[in-house]
């Protein structure tokens, strides 16, 4: 028999067990997402140079790069120092005893250096001694300039500090990636051996004071999975709904194990999680944190999926009948009222409030309903027309939701033609037509043309010009309408619903 950890539980496997046979054990059914797997009971994380600073006005991150003997035999007296002194050029912790030997020189210093100085040239009294800004200084440092390292992260922080601030903690930075008796993997035939600690999911608890961010992240994942385009030391991330708004809701210190989305700047939308102790950020909103599995996401790589188990589980009923969202409700607790058109058989296309966090926290929903004679069902052609499907997606917020609202602009005889509002998103020539246009596609104006994102659909055959009225040379081609008798009846003013197949 084999004595082995799953999901941190202990589990005893017999001889010439498989992964496969121990996912049978698993809490949740395994859908092919990425299992990480450390091979015997020492994690051998390795520290390296970087260390973690805690002050009373939050974290400052240090990449040491000389005099690590120095730093290492003075950090029980670092530990505690105070703010001695913060200017302009420079800021000093101090003082703690050190074996350096001072000098009169003056050096030039660039921002965010770190060094090693004196007070009164006197190695009894040292300091750390971070620079602000360029400028030339004695600080009573050695010949070499005392430099040992520089600040990586909390340089607001810095800026924040006084006297009567102290330093509260040291830890280094310790990196998962160096740990070699390790299997990252979804070959369920890989063997099971003595001791091994397999993870198969992360748990998320979601936060209350950030519904809006809360159900970013629940858009994110697809089937109980999330996949992360990008993984780094620091932090692993998602761009998946990059570009797509998310406010700032609640900004933290992003300890490991937070999970943040950009609320502003460069990568907009985009969804960290965070593998390193990091101060709080004005560009990131703090919506969750991972309270189990946290192994799995220090070692998942770039382009892996993993499961999680996230709470509370999200609630979208739009696409759904009054009849299933119903069930599934009551099932949940929540009470449901309906709105609009509320036959069993509507469609629900809006619900109050929106997000997961206010359903749960208020115990009820409205659905809002209209006719399934009112939702179109769409297919988009991502292979021929990838950046111009992202402006629809996007506009429509389908990124988001299974269904998103097209309102009708104008109607004429065979054509039909919706205006979204304005999307900061050019959209260039892509899959353009050559000769017909087919019944039921769906065109976009590109900004060749004066009215560029207006989109439209033909309900006949075309040679002429494109389903939003443009010459062919001015209309790409996104996909087609599959309940294409649904737009005949529709009029100027109308909102049509639609969800993709």
């Amino acid at each position: 028999m084999i004595d082995i950890e799953l999901d941190n539980k202990p589990l005893t496997v017999p001889d010439g067990s498989t992964l496969a046979d121990v996912l049978k054990h698993a809490e949740t059914p395994y859908k092919g997402t990425t299992i990480a797997i450390i091979k015997g009971t020492e994690e051998s994380k390795e520290a390296t140079a970087e260390y973690l600073i805690s002050t009373t006005k939050g974290d400052i991150g240090i990449e040491l790069s000389a005099h690590q003997d120095i730093w290492r035999d003075a950090e029980s007296g670092i530990i505690n120092s105070g703010v001695r002194w913060a200017g302009r050029d420079a800021l000093a912790f101090g003082p703690f005893k050190t074996g350096i030997t001072p000098s009169h020189r003056d050096h030039e210093y660039i921002r965010w250096d770190v060094l090693f100085g004196t007070g009164g040239y006197a190695a009894d009294h040292t300091y750390i001694v971070i620079s602000k800004k360029l400028h030339t200084a004695t600080h009573g440092a050695p010949l070499d300039g005392g430099v040992f390292g520089r600040i990586v992260s909390g340089r607001g922080v810095i800026e924040s500090l006084d006297t009567g601030d102290s330093i509260t903690g040291i830890a280094p930075v310790e990196r998962w990636e160096t740990i070699v008796n390790k299997i990252v993997t979804t070959d369920v035939s890989t063997g099971i051996e003595p001791g091994m600690r397999i993870f198969t999911y992360a748990a998320i608890e979601l936060s209350q004071e950030a519904p809006y961010g809360a159900e970013h992240f629940l858009a994110a994942v697809k089937d109980g999975a999330l996949a992360f385009s990008t993984v780094s030391h620091a932090f692993a991330s998602t761009e998946s709904l990059q570009d797509e708004e998310c406010p700032l809701e609640q900004k933290e210190p992003r300890r490991a194990g937070i999970i943040t989305v950009r609320s502003n700047g460069a990568g907009l939308g985009r969804i960290y999680i965070s593998k390193l102790d990091k101060t709080s950020s004005p560009s990131h909103s703090v919506v969750g944190t991972v309270t189990r599995g946290m192994e799995l996401i220090q070692l998942v790589e770039k382009d892996q999926a993993i499961a999680l188990h996230v709470n509370p589980e999200r609630i979208m009923l739009l696409g759904r009948t009054f009849e299933a969202a119903e069930e599934e409700m009551r099932e949940r607790g929540i009470t449901m009222r309906r709105d609009g058109e509320t036959a069993d058989s509507d469609v629900i296309v809006q619900q109050t409030p929106e997000t997961t966090i206010e359903i749960v926290g208020d115990g009820e929903v409205i659905g809002h309903g209209v006719s399934q004679n009112n939702l179109i069902r769409i297919e988009l052609y991502d292979d021929l027309a990838p950046k111009t499907i992202e402006f629809f997606r996007h506009a429509l917020g389908l990124l988001k939701s299974p269904i998103g609202a097209l309102p009708v602009f104008a109607t004429y005889e065979d054509t039909r033609l919706f205006r979204v509002p304005e999307v900061k998103k050019e959209v260039m020539p892509e899959n353009v037509p050559e000769e017909t246009v087919l019944a039921g596609e769906i065109g976009v104006t590109s900004q060749s043309a004066k009215y560029a994102q207006m989109i439209g659909v033909k309900l006949t055959d075309d040679s002429r010009y494109g389903p939003s009225g443009e010459k062919f040379e001015y209309t790409n081609i996104i996909g087609r309408v599959v309940d294409l008798d649904k737009l005949q009846d529709i009029g100027d003013g109308d909102t049509v619903y639609v969800t993709e197949v």
